[in-house]
């Protein structure tokens, strides 16, 4: 808080560490306090200085006069409470002392305090003394906003005139509506951009204000700012990236943002072309994906040389999965189209392109209420499929399990009534023309249901698939398999047929790294077969086997569906929640 310039006979707001109480030495009341002032100075006061009958609790918010009084003690004069009404013409005069800028009233402790005096004092009246007092429009207009008489108070103050007039009467434009900025976007954008230029290297308080202004400022605002370069791109991206990117996404659907008459008319003004606007650095790498699922929609197979020729789109999973597997369909069969995309996928994370905790992956295989109530520590993807449930009457119920749990809100049915732009991957594979085996009832063996749970596997057991000697990612061991896939071929422009060999099995892994003493030795990993035990088998951790050569399950004691007799101790008294921490808590998806 700046000093008021009025020297010593200035006001001070503060507020009563303590008054009164029982005196140990006289056995009498105190009729004294200390307080504290917004410099945070303490200061002592006495009875006699405080004006009105009412004596001052704990933390009360008081308004006084500072000076010095016995042995050089600062001490306060004049001290009145303002919860008294009387007090409101003392703070006009403390406002009056003050110039633009020296209160800081976002977070000033004694706001509230302040405008609770004035309405008590004022009542109705309160907006019309306040005009009248001489407290400076900006003040008020900044201690008011987003509360109650706010909205009186600008249209008193702010009634015939502009933008321009209002900064010329040292109003922030951060404490103008922003309905006010929408109706003079051109003198604010210019204003915006004369100030930008002003302070290429803002201060910490001038870097505030812009943050201030873009979270308020209206959409139609902020794209008016990107069209005519009114702040650095990053700036605008920094703050209001997520509303920009949602207004591009919806742009491309029927969906479209509502914005206001202006932007339509600035649209023109500022672009020459399409190319213009889709080239537009704030724009841009919003506008782009949106182009290539418009090709992908419209089955123009060249998004597929677009994004391998994109080093930021090629990393990102969602495009590098859809580049990859949508070409395959109706060209290939379901087990030649899963071998490809698994060896792709599995490439793509031995490389580091990607990880499986990608958010990107979520936007192809989202997440359901089910698995995230029931897995509240790590992220996976909904891998529901078709049930038929028997009921006690003998009918039949048709439900959805996830995990072998009800499914409530399964999120593997294609919806094609969305825009191109929010597709899943089922969404994708049904535009394509893919079908579950029964249409509308997805199962374990139809392939978006297997990628989905191939996902959550790996996020599960990633920590497991590291080679414990040089702890790189092991590959799963193959068995080969030749298969010819139709692809696409970006030199031709078109559909060739090349061999192809990369059918997984995933519980086999072994260490690639030919500098490993590990290298080349196979590892069974995979979970236990017994009934509802599911703890997993690591072979790196297990030497027993039964003699069908099936490794015994330190947990349940089982092996093989040959030895049936051993099952039973399931679960060992564990809830699944503490089970499931023990068998994934090491993987890095994991988040306690």
């Amino acid at each position: 808080m700046a000093e008021n310039a009025k020297g010593r006979a200035r006001w001070y707001l503060g507020s009563v560490l303590w008054y009164g109480g029982l005196n140990n030495k006289t056995g009498k009341e105190n009729q004294f306090g200390f307080l504290k002032s917004e410099s945070r100075a303490e200061l002592f006061f006495h009875k006699s200085e405080i004006v009105g009958s009412q004596l001052p609790d704990e933390n009360s918010p008081v308004l006084f006069r500072e000076g010095v009084g016995k042995h050089a003690k600062p001490t306060a004069y004049e001290v009145h409470l303002l919860d008294v009404a009387a007090t409101a013409d003392k703070l006009v005069d403390y406002f009056s002392a003050f110039g633009q800028g020296e209160i800081q009233f976002n977070g000033w402790p004694q706001r509230e305090k302040v405008i609770t005096c004035f309405v008590r004092a004022w009542g109705d009246d309160v907006v019309s003394r306040l005009i009248a007092s001489g407290i400076a429009p900006y003040h008020l207009l900044a201690l008011f906003q987003q509360r109650r008489y706010y909205p009186e108070l600008f249209e008193a103050i702010a009634s015939h005139k502009d933008f321009n007039d209002l900064i010329a009467l040292d109003i922030s434009p951060d404490t103008l509506p922003r309905e006010f900025i929408d109706r003079h976007v051109e003198q604010f954008a210019a204003w915006m951009k004369k100030w930008a230029g002003n302070h290429p290297a803002p201060s910490p308080t001038q870097s505030a204000l812009i943050e201030t202004l873009l979270k308020k400022i209206s959409l139609s605002a902020t794209l008016y700012l990107a069209f005519f370069n009114c702040l650095p791109g990053e700036t605008l991206l920094k703050h209001r990236g997520s509303d920009i990117d949602e207004f591009i996404r919806r742009s491309f659907g029927q969906d479209k943002m509502a914005v206001e008459p202006y932007i339509r008319d600035a649209y023109p003004r500022a672009f020459a072309s399409k190319a213009d606007w889709y080239q537009h650095p704030v724009f841009r790498d919003f506008i782009t994906p949106c182009l290539l699922k418009q090709k992908m929609f419209r089955k123009d197979f060249s998004f597929v040389s677009d994004i391998e020729s994109s080093p930021e789109l090629s990393a990102d999973p969602e495009f590098f999965i859809l580049a990859k597997l949508l070409p395959l369909i109706g060209r290939n069969d379901e087990a030649a189209i899963q071998s490809v995309i698994l060896h792709e996928i599995w490439q793509a994370l031995l490389s580091g392109r990607f990880t499986v905790g990608h958010p990107a992956i979520f936007r192809l295989f989202p997440q359901c209420t089910s698995l995230q109530k029931r897995f509240r520590h790590i992220r996976l993807s909904c891998e529901a499929f078709h049930w038929r449930a028997k009921q006690a009457d003998g009918s039949t119920e048709n439900r959805f399990l996830c995990r072998s749990k009800v499914c409530e809100e399964p999120r593997v049915l294609p919806d094609l009534s969305k825009a191109f732009v929010d597709f899943s991957i089922y969404d994708w594979l049904a535009h394509y023309g893919m079908q579950y085996m029964v249409v509308g009832e997805p199962s374990k063996r139809d392939l978006p249901i297997k990628l989905a749970a191939w996902f959550n596997r790996i996020r599960e057991l990633f920590a497991r698939l590291n080679c414990r000697s040089c702890s790189l990612l092991m590959v799963p061991n193959m068995k080969y398999s030749r298969v010819e896939v139709t692809v696409w071929d970006a030199a031709s422009n078109g559909f060739i047929r090349k061999p192809f060999q990369a059918a997984y099995r995933l519980t086999v892994f072994k260490c690639a790294s030919h500098g490993c003493e590990q290298f080349d030795i196979s590892h069974y990993i995979n979970h236990c077969i017994g009934y509802k035990c599911s703890e997993i088998i690591d072979d790196r951790d297990l030497t027993e086997k039964c003699d069908e050569g099936r490794y015994i399950c330190a947990f349940c004691g089982s092996c093989c569906t040959h030895h049936r007799e051993k099952y039973g101790n399931t679960g060992g008294g564990e809830t699944e929640a503490v089970q499931y921490e023990r068998f994934y808590g090491g993987s890095p998806y994991f988040n306690r």
